[in-house]
């Protein structure tokens, strides 16, 4: 079953947007690291179901702009635009093989497997892959990662609270056959959370 990864969020200066965050909802945040190949940057708040948000920023626009990323391709336009606060979001799998093959079988439009890499402040190495599907401008995009688990050095900076529900604009039944998802009351039930179906843009809850 798919799972909630990490939300995104679109920003000039994640850490004061992070920070803002922090005062908000009274939990902790983190500098994450840099993209070096994409030009970005972020800051983090993991919860305890295994999900994140990322504030992500740009420290490079020329290499953030030259990027074939579509998630940075879609924050530039985002930044372009005037906008600021969530872009899109992603959802976790370990099978992602199995989705591109759907995705082939189905002819449904993607980017990737793309390769992902970020130096973390303790000198260790994440890695990852994104899948993007095309279908639908809305879509989220998956996620699997590799031999290194994304979680802080430190267990006590993972906030005991939730990122356990996403709402989103669109069609339901895109899901269904993107990421065969079944939905029950405008509700997707996820593995450590759902999405909810709504008619306003991109938001997200908080939760004990």
């Amino acid at each position: 079953m798919l799972a909630i990864d990490h939300l995104v969020v679109v920003s000039e200066d994640p850490e004061k947007d992070a920070q803002q965050f922090v005062e908000q909802h009274n939990v902790i945040a983190i500098e994450g690291g840099r993209h070096e190949k994409w030009g970005t940057y972020n800051f983090l708040a993991y919860f305890q179901n295994d999900s994140y948000i990322e504030w992500l920023g740009v420290f490079d626009e020329a290499l953030a702009r030259k990027s074939n990323l579509p998630l940075v391709k879609k924050a530039v336009e985002f930044l372009d635009q005037g906008k600021r606060g969530p872009l899109t979001f992603a959802l976790r799998t370990e099978h992602l093989d199995k989705y591109l093959n759907n995705f082939e079988e189905k002819n449904i439009p993607y980017g990737g497997p793309y390769p992902g890499m970020r130096k973390r402040l303790d000198g260790s190495t994440l890695s990852w892959r994104m899948l993007f599907p095309e279908k639908s401008a809305n879509l989220p995009f998956l996620i699997e990662w590799g031999s290194v688990a994304n979680k802080p050095d430190d267990a006590a900076k993972i906030n005991p609270r939730n990122l356990g529900e996403i709402t989103i604009p669109g069609d339901s039944a895109i899901y269904k056959d993107v990421f065969q998802l079944t939905e029950k009351d405008y509700t997707v039930q996820l593995e450590n959370g759902k999405l909810r179906f709504t008619n306003d843009q991109l938001d997200f809850k908080l939760s004990e």
